[in-house]
């Protein structure tokens, strides 16, 4: 056996599988059929002269030995994508970074933590992909992000880098006419108040409610948005009052022309980056790390 029987294709297949579970859930992250990764696997099985590979139910686990062929073959591959990384920027090459945003993170916020990147020299292409969790992972997982930004540790954490970016309380925002009506009885003067709320679906909407009724609260709920930046385009016409990480006030004066009138202490937002380990981190994914370190 020498370095001839180790393929890095073969071996990025027998990752995705593990990954996923199962042959054909591998072959839709890394969009080739499922024959190719059935067979690729299959040559390399028999290259080392062990399975890797078993049933289990419906899917497919990996044996002892391909748990310890997949330990260096993540090593492996990591190192392999910096080396490409690295040879892009060293070229002066254009370089790009993706970055998957969760679509409960609100754009301000986003836009916040990004805005790093943009001030690099030479800048990156900024390459913003939205979406629900499950999805931005999976492309992570897959390398077809270089990064995501959430609001809350993925439960997964093998092969992963997670940064706390900011912890953050949450503000009540309306416009001066609403600032002056409500700010001088704050929180008491929230009941028979018009908000507007997250969707009903959205684990923020519950823990509002929750800190609401606490204080037996009953604001009127004038719209539910399951996106932020309609919501706050709803609140800087005056139709309610909105909440929002405290973080962005600033910017939601600046752009909306709101104010803060009081804050909801007990409730908290945090957002993390969530990055593959990686021996040189990008230069962007270093500037938006930059700010966690400078709170």
């Amino acid at each position: 056996m020498n370095l001839r029987h180790l393929d890095l294709t073969q071996l990025a297949y027998l990752r995705a599988v593990a990954r996923s579970g199962s042959v054909t859930g591998a072959a839709a992250a890394l969009s080739v059929a499922p024959q190719t990764v059935s067979g690729q696997l299959g040559v390399l099985e028999e290259r080392l002269g062990v399975p890797l590979l078993e049933r289990a139910g419906r899917g497919v686990r990996l044996t002892d030995a391909g748990r310890l062929v997949l330990e260096y073959a993540s090593e492996m591959l990591s190192r392999g994508e910096d080396l490409l990384r690295a040879l892009e920027g060293a070229a002066g090459q254009p370089t790009s970074f993706a970055i998957g945003v969760d679509e409960i993170v609100p754009k301000l916020v986003a836009r916040r933590f990004l805005e790093p990147v943009l001030a690099l020299e030479p800048a990156p292409r900024l390459v913003c992909r939205e979406g629900n969790e499950t999805a931005l992972m999976a492309d992570l997982r897959a390398r077809r992000l270089d990064a995501v930004l959430v609001p809350g540790p993925p439960t997964d954490l093998q092969g992963l880098q997670v940064t706390l970016l900011a912890t953050s309380a949450i503000g009540v925002y309306g416009t001066p006419p609403l600032a002056r009506r409500i700010r001088p009885r704050f929180p008491a003067s929230l009941a028979g108040a018009p908000l507007l709320l997250p969707g009903a679906a959205r684990e923020a909407r519950r823990l509002v409610e929750g800190w609401l009724a606490s204080r037996d609260l009953r604001p009127h709920v004038v719209g539910e948005f399951d996106d932020a930046a309609l919501r706050e385009a709803f609140g800087a016409i005056g139709a309610g009052l909105l909440l929002a990480p405290e973080l962005i006030g600033p910017t939601l004066r600046k752009v909306y022309g709101v104010e803060r009138i009081g804050t909801l202490p007990e409730l908290k937002a945090r957002y993390f980056l969530v990055a593959p380990e990686r021996r040189h981190r990008p230069p962007a994914q270093a500037a938006i790390e930059a700010l966690a370190e400078a709170s």
